[in-house]
């Protein structure tokens, strides 16, 4: 009896072993982290800058500091630790006068852009869903 009740116990000590499982790796960590998120923004940036549908609202703009803008932005929505110290969506684009066409262009260039670098279905995703609040914020027009 004394056997069985032993072996029952390291039993269950395996069961439970096996069934624990590492936290899950960030959004951050699965896009790729820190560098791809600024190859991501400095690409998506560069298409809707040049784009004659868009390239309005960034006349002017310094681009590289708004590059790593973006990337510390997109840093801190998806988990990394990072430092964002721009304006918020609303702020920033207040005066633009974003059109949902111009918003619907430059969500389709951040898309080919993830596409382009080989993030998964599921990473664009939940970077998708993170953003598309934003909207309401960027959109004034």
């Amino acid at each position: 009896m004394k056997s069985l009740l032993l072996s029952l116990g390291l039993l269950m000590m395996v069961t439970a072993c096996k069934t624990t499982s590492a936290p899950e790796a960030s959004l951050y960590q699965r896009i790729g982290g820190k560098e791809m998120l600024y190859t991501i923004s400095s690409q998506t940036l560069d298409k809707v800058a040049q784009d004659p549908a868009t390239k309005r609202s960034f006349e002017g703009v310094k681009m590289a500091t708004l590059k790593q803008s973006l990337a510390d932005f997109l840093c801190v929505q998806t988990g990394g630790d990072c430092v964002y110290e721009g304006e918020t969506m609303k702020n920033s684009h207040a005066e633009l006068n974003i059109t949902t066409a111009e918003f619907e262009l430059m969500v389709q260039d951040l898309r080919d852009t993830l596409d382009a670098n080989h993030i998964g279905t599921r990473e664009k995703n939940e970077l998708l869903k993170i953003l598309a609040p934003m909207k309401r914020d960027v959109v004034t027009k």
